[in-house]
């Protein structure tokens, strides 16, 4: 979290400093008209512009924020089923594999979660991570002598697998791609400087620089939010993997080992 705020906070700098070169160079082009007449003709033009980059922006970032909370439903999803596949393993005595069911699902949940955790760990190490899972799923496949209670844990732990692995790919794809693509930062970058530019008309007086101050880093900060939470397996929008980082086993501390 203290990440994102950084990040936020240097995108909104350096957008006011942008912003504030281009109102100057507005300034200095709109000085060699009449006030009257370039007012006009910037509060026209400059209406239209905040209106449809306004209303873009605000589809954007809604369809960013509701991809954000999609990622973080389907990690507790993910972890949901591990915590399934975990309880019907630990609660089945007559399975014969089940100390090798319960080893390769730590193993998973552990990938799992540094999967999130690392920079690249979904494109480079998704691969690995899969089929283990599909391993695991094999290895509780139905045989013909299995017991009508080992047959019923093998049904439901196949059922939760399948689930499981189409998070899987989900997961991966979203981590490949992410969901604003680049014509929108380049209508993002087109509309701000369109804006910052025509609010040169106005004087340089200390109250419309502290307003227009205002626009452009609250501007930055919007950009940067829809930047991470479009993205939400990688930084700075990367989400906690803590769900995962639950089911698994707390290694004892150095002070009680000792």
């Amino acid at each position: 979290m203290n990440g994102f705020v950084l990040s936020a906070l240097a995108a909104g700098f350096c957008v006011t400093i942008a912003g504030l070169a281009l109102q100057i160079a507005g300034n200095v082009a709109f000085s060699r008209y009449s006030q009257d007449d370039s007012k006009e003709l910037a509060g026209v033009v400059g209406f239209r512009v905040s209106a449809i980059f306004g209303i873009a922006v605000g589809l954007i970032f809604a369809a960013s924020g509701a991809y954000l909370i999609e990622a973080k439903r389907d990690l507790q999803e993910e972890a949901r089923l591990i915590a399934t596949l975990q309880f019907l393993a630990a609660e089945a005595p007559t399975l014969e594999n089940r100390g090798d069911i319960q080893q390769d699902l730590s193993e998973f949940t552990e990938r799992s979660a540094e999967e999130l955790e690392g920079p690249t760990g979904l494109t480079t190490a998704g691969r690995a991570t899969s089929h283990l899972l599909l391993e695991i799923c094999r290895n509780m496949a139905l045989e013909e002598g299995d017991t009508g209670s080992v047959r019923w844990t093998k049904t439901e732990f196949q059922r939760s697998c399948s689930k499981l692995i189409d998070l899987r790919g989900k997961k991966r794809i979203g981590a490949r791609d992410a969901l604003v693509a680049l014509p929108f930062w380049i209508f993002f970058a087109i509309s701000f400087a369109c804006l910052a530019f025509l609010l040169g008309v106005f004087q340089l007086r200390p109250l419309n620089i502290v307003f227009a101050c205002l626009f452009y880093f609250i501007t930055g900060v919007t950009g940067i939010v829809i930047y991470a939470a479009n993205d939400p397996y990688h930084e700075p929008g990367r989400i906690s993997s803590e769900p995962l980082l639950q089911l698994l086993p707390k290694k004892p501390s150095a002070s009680s080992s000792s």
